[in-house]
């Protein structure tokens, strides 16, 4: 199968925020292409002000929206939607500690180191996140099939709180989870959807300190969640239900050996792995960063076939790290050979003889046993997350080798 074959579902997420919706993001995109993900807007501000062109050809669909985006993105042009709920004390605990850290949080008053949970729990800019958060952003009035988000709705993700129409909507979505069965839920989004099911997904925008709360914080929480609790429980019985939903479609590798004998990706495709960052586009070209040591991409082959691998590594954080990187092959590690470099500094292309592959499908890992954060480089930068190497492609050459005469 080549990858313009490759076609996922049309999905409508409504990411309520601090629920690990982020995570779960990563990894759904992963089986997409780039051009086919809303990614020029996270919520109904940016949303409304993209022309109704940039939204042609999107497949994802994820953001602070709240359910309100359905009447945009809903079963009327072929989008399935799917939900993510956590426990409620949980959450409000989370999203005190991301606006006290997150760079991008807003409300700098919550930065201030005398600003408690207390004061949080009783702020009233901040009251309509600690209270029935998560049912507000799903009791949206649905139906009304708005024409182009210029004049869908609210600017704002949650709606006045209407249990049933929170209720309503999930009974819509084909698969509901819950952040506490995360792995549940990625394991039942794999069989509904055909999706490459990840155990091990990477940890993103987590700023919660350990701190312990006594019971007349906890009890208060839950006061003003009393809404909440209700429909957690009731998404609870709710993931039960859909997690044994299987597609009549098997899931299909994206990176597939075609008949001429080559699996040709470049980042920003759809691909089965783990351990990258979103797809980066920028003058340099389109590229992904390994985030953990050990990051992976995985082909479909013929089974018997001798393979080579060639790809293109665009730059490392630091210069140390292109000297003492490895590629694994079903964890075993085979040889670098360096290619082809387009100018000092410049992409480098790499080749690697994987040799016969046993099984149907070849599992490579590209392999940096220090990750750097650009903040540690550079502290004027504000990126901590720790990286390695920034990929821009990747082809698997596969033949059939002929018996010596």
């Amino acid at each position: 199968m080549s990858i313009s074959e490759y076609m996922s579902s049309k999905i409508v997420f409504p990411h309520v925020m601090k629920t690990a919706g982020t995570s779960l993001i990563g990894w759904i995109q992963r089986h997409y292409n780039i051009d086919e993900i809303l990614a020029a807007a996270s919520g109904w501000y940016e949303l409304r002000r993209l022309p109704p062109k940039a939204l042609e050809g999107k497949r994802l669909v994820r953001g602070h929206f709240g359910s309100r985006i359905l009447n945009v993105f809903g079963e009327h042009n072929g989008f399935t939607p799917i939900a993510l709920l956590r426990d409620p004390i949980e959450r409000v605990i989370s999203h005190y500690w991301h606006l006290k850290f997150a760079p991008d949080a807003g409300f700098e008053f919550a930065r201030a180191e005398s600003f408690s949970i207390e004061a949080f729990l009783d702020h009233p800019a901040t009251r309509y996140i600690v209270s029935n958060y998560q049912t507000a952003n799903l009791s949206a009035v649905l139906g009304e099939v708005v024409g182009s988000a210029a004049t869908a709705g609210s600017s704002d993700e949650v709606a006045p709180i209407d249990m049933g129409r929170a209720k309503s909507f999930l009974d819509r979505c084909a698969v509901v989870g819950t952040t506490e069965e995360l792995s549940t839920f990625v394991a039942a989004l794999s069989r509904r959807f055909c999706f490459w099911p990840d155990d091990a997904l990477l940890r993103h925008r987590s700023y919660r300190r350990v701190t312990s709360y006594g019971d007349e914080i906890i009890n208060k929480i839950r006061a003003l969640n009393e809404a909440d609790y209700e429909l957690y429980h009731y998404a609870r019985a709710r993931a039960a239900e859909t997690s044994t939903r299987v597609s009549s479609v098997p899931a299909r590798n994206p990176n597939t050996v075609g008949p001429d004998g080559a699996a040709r990706w470049r980042a920003g495709m759809p691909y089965w792995g783990r351990g990258w960052s979103d797809a980066v586009v920028d003058e340099r070209g389109r590229h992904m960063w390994s985030q953990d040591n050990v990051a992976t991409l995985e082909f479909d082959v013929r089974r018997g076939s001798h393979c080579v691998l060639c790809f293109s590594i665009l730059r490392f954080v630091v210069g140390f790290q292109r000297e003492c990187f490895s590629v694994l092959v079903e964890d075993r590690e085979v040889p670098v050979i360096p290619v082809a470099q387009s100018e000092a500094e410049g992409p480098q292309t790499y080749a690697v003889a994987l040799g016969c592959v046993a099984g149907e499908r070849v599992r490579i890992g590209f392999k940096i046993n220090t990750l750097v954060s650009f903040n540690e480089v550079n502290q004027a930068d504000s990126d901590q997350q720790k990286r390695g190497m920034a990929l821009l492609n990747a082809v698997l050459l596969a033949y059939d080798a002929q018996p010596v005469t």
